[in-house]
């Protein structure tokens, strides 16, 4: 038929663009998952400089604001943590009603498990999706907000949290409406001329590499704040266990080296605090 081979051609570049974006995906929700991962030990490591910085008597009131900013920026790292897992934990309850809608709205909700969904608004930030949800229809839409939200925020009129259309994506290609073996059977597919369907295939093919390149990017990323997490943790710890092996509890009886590695520490420690809030950009 007229077109066939254009059509069979698209259609395979699209289904292998999808396979690849999946890989993209599932790197970028374990790279997350990682990252929120040494991030939640990061809050550990400064609760303790804390503890030990409190045991020293006579310390510069210098220390005492920094750590005010440090405990203001760990407090808002933890309650955002307790707000996204409160609404994370609405899936659940959600879920069932949005069974009807097909594959696509499925894959979204049990996509994201609390603690993923955790990792990636961290990972991201979070921010108004109210233009990105609207700009989807149907399951996509339904999808992408019981998904990220559980239905609380996006019913309440709020626009819940992520960071725009990328977030949303991490759901999975159904804003595309190309949910792997339904591809055929999907409403961009069915009932069309072959050229059409070949033209409609190409460029949501174009769309799923963008998007996939986007990501691959994304994930640069995030290894790159991981990394600077796991080294400045690394870096604060030495630090701390030469300062500790001193035994000294007065700042009076440390000697001018001591006195400025705990300096050191203190402020190191509140850059390392600074990282928590991080988000890709």
């Amino acid at each position: 038929m007229f077109n066939s081979s254009l059509k069979k051609e698209n259609i395979e570049r699209l289904e292998n663009s999808v396979k690849v974006y999946d890989g993209v995906i599932s790197t970028t929700k374990d790279n997350s998952m990682k990252l929120l991962d040494i991030r939640l030990k990061a809050v550990k490591l400064i609760g303790i400089i804390e503890r030990y910085i409190n045991t020293i008597a006579n310390t510069p009131k210098t220390f005492e604001k920094e750590f005010a900013d440090i405990n203001f920026i760990v407090n808002s790292f933890n309650n955002e943590l307790n707000k996204l897992g409160e609404e994370s934990g609405k899936v659940e309850k959600v879920s069932g009603s949005v069974a009807g809608a097909g594959v696509a709205a499925g894959i979204g909700v049990t996509a994201f498990a609390p603690t993923a969904a955790m990792a990636i608004a961290t990972t991201f930030g979070t921010a108004s999706t109210g233009a990105a949800i609207a700009s989807l229809s149907g399951a996509a839409a339904t999808n992408a907000a019981l998904a990220w939200l559980g239905g609380g925020a996006l019913v309440a009129g709020g626009g819940g949290m992520a960071a725009g259309n990328a977030l949303l994506a991490l759901a999975g290609p159904v804003g595309w409406a190309i949910g792997g073996g339904a591809l055929i059977g999907s409403g961009i597919f069915a009932s069309s001329k072959n050229k059409k369907i070949a033209e409609e295939a190409y460029k949501k093919a174009l769309e799923v590499e963008e998007m996939t390149r986007k990501f691959k990017r994304t994930n640069t990323e995030i290894q790159e704040i991981h990394s600077l997490t796991v080294e400045h943790g690394k870096g604060i710890n030495k630090i701390y266990e030469k300062l500790k092996k001193t035994s000294k509890t007065d700042f009076n009886l440390f000697n001018d080296d001591e006195k400025f590695e705990l300096g050191s520490l203190v402020n190191n420690t509140k850059s390392f605090a600074k990282l928590l809030n991080r988000v890709v950009s």
